[in-house]
């Protein structure tokens, strides 16, 4: 009874210092009795939900995924195919480059496989033996190489000749056969393991300018299905069908959503590697910024 009696006292005496200290003078705030009461209201709200109009759930995934479809990847080890990847996402347990068994702890909700749009399915074109890409002397080295064992030095290699606008023949440009089948076994993968309510798989491609190398990567998300995406291909980096300038990626993004009907986002990608030209505050490539420009990136 004396240890009940002398606890009743020592709360009683915690929240009167309490009370002292929120009406003290010297406190680092006022105790404000209306606010109090919205913080706290002594009724419980009826239904908690009622009113929201912001989101509560939070959704995991990622927006900038390769797999053997790009060149740098592919050489550097990438053996995973478009399909893999979202399976992989989905929860499924797969056989990983290295042949072990690897299994997500928690499927993701949602999965861009966000291969480089420049060299679109040049590494499994490469692999498969094309006679036209193995005819030519580079062709045939990153061949020998990667089979080999040399892939590190074989993908700097083709990163350096990529940067240098030093292709080999059959390279996959827009417009080719190889190039266009590229594409549609990326849009095929994404409706065939996209999942309403469960898993979303986005279509997406990574716009890889690196002008003097300097790094403006976009990651390109299509926000439509698999036949809106498929009226169109990639845009590249490469003239006189691309460009490494955002502008242009910006009017190509405009022009392909009024020619689809998807909307379509560019999520800058590793801006630290742009030497500040992700994100000019006076000059993008030789023209002053205006207002114009501004709004644009905005949107």
């Amino acid at each position: 009874m004396k240890q009940t009696t002398l606890m009743i006292a020592f709360c009683l005496a915690v929240a009167a210092f309490g009370l002292s200290t929120i009406s003290s003078a010297h406190d680092a705030g006022q105790f404000d009795k209306e606010g109090a009461e919205n913080l706290f209201p002594s009724k419980p709200p009826y239904s908690p939900y009622a009113g929201r109009n912001f989101p509560t759930r939070p959704y995991f995934g990622d927006t900038h995924l390769h797999t053997s479809f790009s060149m740098d990847a592919g050489a550097f080890g990438a053996r995973l195919t478009p399909r893999d990847a979202y399976r992989f996402a989905r929860g499924e347990e797969l056989s990983s480059n290295t042949g072990q068994p690897v299994k997500l702890s928690r499927p993701l909700d949602f999965l861009v496989v966000a291969d480089h749009s420049d060299g679109f399915g040049f590494f499994p074109l490469l692999m498969s033996g094309d006679p036209t890409l193995l005819a030519t002397p580079q062709g045939r080295k990153w061949y020998d190489q990667i089979a080999g064992g040399q892939g590190a030095e074989a993908a700097f290699d083709i990163i350096m000749s990529f940067g240098q606008g030093k292709l080999p023949n059959g390279f996959p440009l827009p417009g080719t056969k190889a190039y266009r089948s590229a594409w549609q076994d990326v849009i095929k993968a994404a409706e065939s393991y996209n999942d309403p309510g469960r898993f979303t798989a986005f279509i997406g491609f990574e716009w890889t300018s690196n002008t003097s190398g300097n790094n403006l990567h976009r990651n390109i998300i299509f926000r439509g299905n698999g036949t809106q995406a498929g009226l169109v291909e990639p845009f590249t980096t490469l003239k006189p069908l691309g460009s490494d300038n955002p502008e242009d990626l910006w009017n190509w993004m405009q022009a392909t959503g009024e020619k689809t009907g998807s909307e379509l986002l560019a999520i800058a990608h590793n801006g630290n590697l742009s030497n500040g030209l992700m994100f000019p505050m006076v000059e993008a490539f030789g023209k002053r910024i205006d207002n114009k420009y501004a709004q644009t990136r905005i949107k």
